[in-house]
């Protein structure tokens, strides 16, 4: 008589296939909108609070500490909202309506670490554009306006259509019908 075999090990479920380009990026244009709205809130709040005037024609751009202290506040107050999303299987509006889903790269939940370098990494593209603006102005605006898209630029030189932010991070959005 043999001995029972032993059972199976249990493998982990597989992660799943990460979602196609262009819905992560129609994602991205939605959270852009709500973007948008919140910077115009917050710069009327402020220039409001600042005495700045509003007259029609005449756009004021807040300067010294107050304008510091804004982009401080936007800074921060923005990583906190996405941070929030990402970590804990929770999903930002954007994301549930595109029925995406932020995962690390093994399939589990985003740590608060990985939502932090996310958050920082996805400014790469940002700072890059900037910087390249910075030094050829608008000469050569075509080039400071791919700088300001670099990290979904990466995807298409990735070899599974990450984005800069996600390959950094070790974060991968993926397809979530739920």
């Amino acid at each position: 008589m043999s001995a029972p075999a032993a059972p199976l090990p249990l493998s982990a479920p597989a992660s799943p296939p990460i979602a196609g380009l262009w819905r992560r990026f129609g994602a991205f244009v939605h959270e852009l909108l709500f973007l948008v709205a919140y910077l115009f809130i917050v710069g009327l709040i402020f220039a409001s609070l600042s005495g700045e005037s509003m007259s029609a024609g005449r756009p004021q751009v807040l300067t010294g500490p107050v304008a510091v202290f804004q982009q401080v506040y936007l800074f921060l107050s923005i990583g906190a909202y996405f941070i929030y999303f990402w970590i804990d299987g929770r999903r930002t509006l954007a994301f549930k309506t595109w029925s995406l889903r932020l995962l690390a790269a093994d399939g589990s939940t985003v740590t608060r670490r990985q939502a932090v370098i996310r958050y920082l990494a996805t400014w790469i593209g940002p700072a890059l554009g900037l910087g390249m603006f910075m030094l050829i102005g608008t000469k050569g605006s075509a080039w400071w306006i791919l700088g300001l898209f670099a990290n979904f630029l990466w995807a298409f030189a990735d070899r599974e259509r990450q984005f800069l932010h996600d390959r950094l991070a070790g974060t991968r959005v993926v397809f979530s019908a739920q």
